[in-house]
């Protein structure tokens, strides 16, 4: 919908899927943060004509998109994602375990699938993704536990030669109001 459309103010709800290079896509579970977060460099060129300098140019020399996730279950896998853990391995009657700080990335791809009923529905998709050990996880708490993990999309080259770091669909005809 155009704006102005108070139908198009969201309470955005979704499903998060993560597929490691060579792996399978896995839902993530419960997230209650899926994040990105554009950045760069920029180039400023200031004036030398005048007593004080001033910008009269700024050009963008190199772009970036951070990524944090907060996951809420305390699954192996996620728990791997954010400590830089090994592949988690089963030790049968539903144990598994894993070695901390054994990989320094994981790559891959994400998925995120809007669900929610209030507002315009987002597909988010980055098909190139870099996770590194550094969220934080606190295993000592009286709220539900979370695990915070962070990382960046990387760009992928097109088939007509440009690059991005992936897309965004907008559906308002999935709009919904309760």
């Amino acid at each position: 919908m155009d704006s102005p459309d108070i139908s198009n103010l969201s309470i955005g709800k979704g499903i998060l899927y993560f597929t490691p290079t060579g792996g399978s896509e896995r839902d993530m579970g419960e997230c209650s943060a899926f994040e990105t977060t554009p950045g760069g460099d920029t180039l400023d060129y200031f004036s030398n004509r005048v007593g004080i300098k001033k910008k009269v140019r700024s050009v963008v020399t190199s772009t970036s998109l951070g990524i944090r996730i907060v996951a809420n279950e305390i699954t192996a896998e996620n728990l791997a994602m954010a400590l830089g853990g090994d592949t988690p391995a089963s030790g049968g009657s539903g144990i598994k375990s894993f070695n901390i700080m054994r990989k320094t990335e994981v790559t891959g791809s994400l998925r995120f699938e809007g669900q929610n009923d209030i507002g315009n529905r987002l597909d988010v998709s980055l098909p190139s993704v870099s996770f590194k050990p550094g969220g934080t996880f606190n295993p000592l708490s009286e709220e539900w536990q979370e695990i915070e993990i962070n990382g960046e999309a990387l760009a992928v080259e097109n088939t007509d030669g440009t690059s991005d770091f992936g897309s965004v669909t907008v559906n308002d005809e999935a709009n919904h109001l309760a």
